[in-house]
């Protein structure tokens, strides 16, 4: 991972797993006012809609000066759980 991502990751790895807060997106913007959030192109969307693991994806490219991750975020609807990660 990227020097300039490295607490943006570990923020991030707080609402991975079970039983976690969801991420409070206004909240993650005034942490990192540095950098520019873009919502990816399934932004929004759900999966598996109305059966198990129904989720609702809200990844983004996040991007500092030069550099871009993405950040990978789900909130799960049958169970108090998200997946988040930085790639």
């Amino acid at each position: 991972m990227n020097r300039c991502f490295k607490d943006f990751g570990t923020f991030i790895r707080l609402h991975d797993g079970f039983n976690k807060p969801k991420i409070d997106f206004q909240q993650m913007y005034k942490l990192f006012p540095e950098f520019t959030f873009e919502p990816t192109r399934e932004f929004g969307q759900y999966e598996h809609f109305g059966e198990a693991f129904e989720n609702k994806n809200l990844s983004m490219i996040v991007t500092i000066g030069k550099y871009s991750c993405l950040m990978v975020y789900r909130e799960y609807g049958d169970a108090n759980e998200n997946t988040a990660y930085i790639t």
